[in-house]
């Protein structure tokens, strides 16, 4: 078996004898599709599917492990018995990710921390335990890309289990992450070492944004009760938009739907700019008014998380700005904050 952390490099065609291996074993293959110009991950059965040039997913890589709705009990009462309740089927498939960006990839261990945090959440673990993720190096970047500020690169490995860094000829440079990443290169016929003097398409340039997070975070730390929180969130829509393409942001409501027979328990993506998203039952709302909800959401991924786990719940990736409906731009507030606190 290839060792962890070779190089190896391919000649043009290897995604199609990558594809072809993987469908010979039956494992499900996801890919950049393009839409209507706009790429999604979706499972492919041939490589000429797979999107050619793309920036990002408009989804994040994490609906594949935690997906935007789910069942996870189904119910049904029967005449004369009691309410029958069994587990919905949610196996997890050996599946690979083909494609994948750092930023999102990046996004996976924050999501890890938190679903096996207090609590092991079986849904994601196994999903994650049985999916295989080849990240693939940005060779363009655009106006809302900030992934640097955040400490990431366009090329940044961490967090593929196989990074491929293209190459002009339409071949690549792999590098074997993991175990994980050597089984999936061992599928790929013709693969050599690689001798460090292959010619690779540049990584995109990436600005890092006029803003510096450890004065982000001293700011917030002592800055909860601020005009500036009302001002900023007097553009924002309550939409959700932000947080549902977030490739970190994990929050999930849990609810029953159903008729008179039967039902499910479903859990499907939540978001803290809702204005029920923190209602109690009593009635009591302790986020009233948009202005706290947009301080929860700067402030959780600006300084809870970091308070918490050590490290930041941004990786820079830019969707809240190109979605946002209202102009919201995060990279605009995080400078307004560093200027404030110089």
């Amino acid at each position: 078996m290839t060792d962890p952390r070779e190089k190896l490099v391919v000649g043009a065609g290897w995604q199609e004898k990558l594809v072809d291996a993987l469908h010979g074993d039956n494992v499900r293959v996801l890919a950049p599709v393009l839409t209507e110009g706009t790429a999604e991950f979706r499972e492919i059965s041939a490589a000429a599917e797979m999107a050619t040039e793309w920036i990002n997913t408009r989804t994040p890589v994490k609906a594949v492990l935690f997906p935007r709705t789910e069942a996870l009990v189904e119910f049904e009462r029967r005449p004369g018995e009691d309410v029958q309740f069994t587990a919905a089927d949610n196996e997890a498939v050996p599946t690979v990710v083909l494609g994948a960006r750092p930023c999102d990839l990046n996004a996976l261990d924050v999501l890890d921390t938190v679903f096996n945090w207090d609590y092991r959440d079986k849904l994601y673990a196994e999903r994650r335990a049985a999916t295989t993720f080849v990240g693939v190096a940005c060779t363009r970047s655009d106006e809302a890309c900030f992934c640097t500020g955040m400490g990431g690169r366009a090329d940044d490995n961490e967090g593929s289990d196989l990074f491929v860094r293209p190459m002009p000829d339409g071949g690549a440079v792999l590098e074997v992450m993991n175990e994980r990443g050597a089984a999936l290169a061992k599928r790929l016929d013709g693969a050599a070492p690689a001798v460090g003097t292959e010619e690779l398409v540049p990584p995109a340039q990436v600005g890092a944004g006029p803003f510096d997070t450890e004065k982000v975070k001293e700011w917030l730390d002592t800055h909860f009760d601020d005009d500036f929180w009302t001002d900023m969130s007097l553009k924002c829509l309550g939409c959700g938009a932000c947080s549902y393409l977030c490739p970190t942001c994990h929050c999930f409501d849990i609810v029953d739907e159903s008729d008179w027979r039967k039902g499910q328990r479903r859990r499907n993506w939540d978001c803290c700019s809702f204005a029920q998203f923190t209602k109690h039952a009593s009635g009591h709302n302790p986020r009233p008014e948009q202005h706290s909800r947009c301080r929860n959401r700067i402030m959780h991924k600006f300084k809870y998380f970091i308070d918490r786990f050590g490290r930041k719940a941004c990786v820079g990736c830019g969707r809240c700005i190109r979605v946002c409906g209202a102009g919201q731009d995060l990279v605009d507030i995080l400078a307004e904050i560093t200027t404030a606190a110089s």
